[in-house]
């Protein structure tokens, strides 16, 4: 986010003040980034039940952290199933319209690719904070309640970041997908 002349990496911090070897500071303005940009604002509209508006947030949370958590494939599909089986239990479940396919299949192909690339999502799927559940499927069609929705991305939120400040591996990995993908924006703001 660009405000006058200052390209920020996050709310509270700019691309200029990311280091790639201070590793509190990295996580800190990862944390910053995930909670200002998409998790706070998907919690925000909640307020006014924008169960759409939400759910397109969850989604673009989804693909973020999937890009940075998911190590060792640039394939979108089987990062996001994959990030999607391991942090969200309900997504490993089997689709009850196609045997052979998970859930998170399924969310990744209506909801995800609908929403990001259509502006809609496919085969009539729907948010709905009226079902109990974080996702079913009645009658065929894929309802996702976009509350749990982001609660269980929340709570996949905290174990990561949990994880990465234990870890000095999984810091590793995380350090070089955030340099992958802002390399280029801290060389243009240091400039």
């Amino acid at each position: 986010m660009r405000i006058a002349d200052i390209l920020y990496f996050s709310p509270k911090y700019k691309f200029s003040d990311l280091r790639w070897d201070d590793k509190k500071g990295l996580i800190d303005a990862f944390k910053d980034r995930v909670k200002g940009f998409y998790l706070e604002p998907a919690q925000k509209l909640n307020e006014d039940k924008n169960g759409f508006a939400r759910g397109v947030l969850c989604v673009t949370t989804i693909d973020f952290l999937a890009r940075i958590a998911t190590i060792g494939t640039d394939k979108v599909k089987e990062r996001i199933v994959e990030w999607l089986k391991v942090n969200i239990e309900k997504f490993r479940e089997v689709d009850p319209n196609t045997p052979g396919q998970t859930l998170a299949d399924r969310l990744y192909h209506e909801f995800r690719n609908g929403l990001v690339h259509e502006g809609r999502i496919k085969n009539a799927g729907q948010f709905s904070y009226d079902s109990q559940e974080l996702v079913e499927v009645r009658e065929g069609i894929m309802i996702v309640n976009p509350g749990r929705l982001l609660d269980a991305i929340n709570n996949s939120f905290e174990r990561y970041t949990d994880e990465i400040e234990r870890k000095e591996f999984a810091f590793h990995q995380f350090r070089c997908a955030l340099m992958r993908d802002f390399q280029k924006d801290v060389e243009y703001a240091n400039r």
